[in-house]
């Protein structure tokens, strides 16, 4: 089924089309949820995030504007922040350890070193750590610019800004956060 007869169908008939959206997307949207959350939470952490994000599009489809781009963006956008902010959650309620006498003990993939594993997963979560003590509006724009990949002239146009404050604001952020990083770990390259 075409986006246009789904979002017509999500339209005309709300339930149908929900249903609609589930079989079309819910392959796409738990593949989505698994790969940000599969070394924290259980299948059924996963499950209920995919969930939750179903509701939030059943809840909130009115505000999708086809003018910015296509459905499945749009579900990928909310279902990548959806996992991030369970991720982040989960991580927060655990301490980030988990008793390996525990059933959700994860096994963590590696080709060689386990330490290698740990020491990206620490760091991706320090570097979201910094980015989110950034605040507004800086934060927002990082993550839109470098999540997202929105450009810096659809950045400014959602931040009522203009390109060039933007852009000297992502500067900024990204000066702090290399700073910040280079402080903690040493000479660290910001752009992997």
């Amino acid at each position: 089924m075409s986006e246009e007869k789904l979002i017509e169908m999500l339209e005309k008939n709300p339930k149908k089309g929900h249903s609609l959206l589930i079989e079309t997307y819910g392959g796409y949207v738990y593949a989505v949820v698994a790969d940000k959350l599969r070394d924290l939470c259980s299948n059924e952490d996963i499950e209920d995030c995919v969930s939750d994000i179903f509701v939030e599009l059943f809840t909130g489809i009115h505000s999708y504007d086809r003018s910015k781009g296509t459905l499945k963006a749009y579900i990928s956008v909310i279902a990548k922040r959806v996992a991030i902010n369970t991720y982040n959650s989960t991580a927060y309620r655990r301490n980030n350890t988990i008793s390996t006498d525990s059933d959700e003990a994860v096994i963590l993939k590696t080709a060689e070193n386990p330490c290698d594993d740990l020491d990206k997963k620490a760091f991706r979560q320090r570097l979201w750590e910094i980015v989110d003590s950034l605040g507004e509006p800086d934060s927002k724009i990082i993550v839109w610019q470098y999540f997202y990949g929105l450009k810096l002239s659809d950045i400014a146009e959602k931040m009522v800004m203009s390109v060039g404050a933007v852009q000297k604001r992502s500067v900024r952020a990204r000066k702090r956060i290399k700073q910040i990083l280079e402080k903690e770990y040493g000479k660290v390259n910001c752009y992997e």
